[in-house]
């Protein structure tokens, strides 16, 4: 095997680690299907983000429609956190492992490996938003939100570690944005994203003389470091429809990210005496993030319940390959991974009861595709369909102080993992096995108009 042919075979799984490249300023664990994390509001999370385009309870609705913004008097200031306890199982299913340079001991055997532990921490995500009234038709506001991420670290002895060992990767969303009243039943508002993204990913590299073999040393890896500076916009709708019925529309568009960086790799033992110990290069990567469209409803019924709704669509098709591109000094050409992502969508219920003029009691329901499909889904986004059960309440103390509170389990399914890793080095890892499990969520944001 060549050099440059070892090289061509880290460009493959760079450009499969870079796939996962949208993440959370705070390290956070991915908590909605694909790698959206919806987890911006603490009033939204206790009604499961059931009609969160419509309903702009408070400055919050910066990140979910700005132009909710003329529904609040004044100036506010949000500062809120999420408590993010995830837990994932990645189970082998009878993965095998063959080699082109030793076929006689590795010819489509089994290989022994640990199922990688729990590979998320708990995890604190802060967020921030202001609103102000500048006069009776303009509102201006600001967003500090971390909406894609994830962050998981697996067992060292992990039956998968070809596909994934760490993925660390940030971002931070800043949203200026602004919210005009053209009638009073009739409001705009839209924003500009300003995104800083980083990324660090690693994963072992198999030995073709020792394929997936019980002595990990003989393993080589390969990390990337890159980050990227991209800006976007979102744009909404707001609609008093009567006294009691109001609708939201909400698009956030899909921000295409260049993320530049380095790559370097240790070659497994058996690479060693035809190719050396490793090397660095520079490289890039394009990774599309989905456009995406909220359609809300807020349902007053009487002085006490409000009825709400929303469908949400993500065009994850936006994200069908990753291709990454080295220096041209390199000697390397572009490599590119298919992802295969489809378009999905969420669809979530939820309801509020004025308890008393202080406290406000909610619930909800959410049911969230994921955009993941079988062959292509890997270990960095062990993703399901979910299923979001919340409840959540709210405190005012008087005309100027409010307090939120919210609970959220959510239940991840079972997904079948079918990945081949490998095949460039003289290896096949063909990896076979299941992914599930859920989440629990704890919240509390605190409030201050005036």
């Amino acid at each position: 095997m060549s050099f440059i042919q070892s090289r061509n075979a880290l460009s493959c799984a760079v450009a499969g680690a870079l796939a996962l490249s949208g993440a959370t300023l705070w390290h956070s664990p991915v908590k909605a299907a694909g790698f959206y994390i919806q987890e911006q509001s603490v009033s939204g999370l206790g009604r499961a983000f059931a009609g969160e385009a419509a309903v702009a309870r408070d400055s919050s609705t910066i990140f979910f429609n700005p132009a909710g913004m003329v529904f609040l008097p004044g100036t506010e200031v949000q500062a809120a956190v999420h408590l993010l306890v995830p837990k994932a199982s990645v189970s082998d299913k009878g993965s095998t492992a063959s080699s082109e340079l030793n076929p006689l001991v590795y010819d489509g055997v089994e290989f022994m490996g640990g199922s990688g532990g729990n590979p998320y921490d708990p995890t604190p995500v802060p967020n921030f938003f202001i609103s102000h009234q500048h006069d009776d038709r303009t509102w201006f506001g600001f967003g500090l939100t971390a909406p894609f991420g994830l962050a998981n670290h697996y067992d060292d002895d992990f039956f998968a570690r070809y596909d994934s060992t760490e993925t660390d990767l940030k971002v931070l969303n800043l949203q200026p944005s602004m919210a005009y009243r053209l009638t009073d039943r009739l409001a705009i508002g839209g924003g500009i994203d300003i995104q800083y993204a980083d990324a660090t990913l690693k994963n072992a590299i198999p030995d073709p003389l020792n394929p997936g073999g019980p002595t990990l040393e003989t393993d080589g890896e390969q990390r990337l470091d890159a980050d990227s500076w991209d800006y976007g916009f979102n744009l909404g709708l707001m609609w008093q429809a009567t006294d009691t019925t109001r609708v939201g529309l909400h698009y956030r568009q899909g921000i295409k990210h260049t993320l530049d960086g380095k790559a370097r790799v240790r070659n497994p033992q058996g690479l060693v005496p035809q190719i050396g110990e490793g090397f660095e290069e520079d490289g890039s990567a394009d990774l599309h993030l989905p456009d995406m469209v909220a359609l809300g409803l807020r349902q007053e019924l009487n002085d006490r319940w409000t009825l709400m709704a929303q469908y949400k669509w993500f065009k994850w098709s936006n994200f069908d390959e990753i291709r990454v591109r080295f220096d041209p000094d390199s000697g390397l050409g572009d490599n590119s991974v298919e992802q295969n992502y489809k378009d999905s969508w969420a669809l979530s219920v939820g309801a509020e009861y004025q308890l008393d003029d202080r406290w406000t009691l909610r619930g909800g329901l959410q049911y969230d595709r994921t955009p993941t499909q079988d062959g292509y889904r890997t270990t960095r986004t062990p993703d399901g369909d979910r299923t979001w059960y919340s409840f959540g309440a709210s405190y005012e103390q008087g005309p100027n102080w409010g307090f939120d509170v919210a609970y959220t389990y959510i239940d991840i399914s079972r997904e079948s993992l079918e990945l081949t890793r490998g095949q460039d080095v003289g290896a096949a890892i063909n990896l076979t096995g299941t992914t599930e499990g859920h989440v629990h969520i704890l919240a509390a944001a605190v409030r201050y108009r005036f």
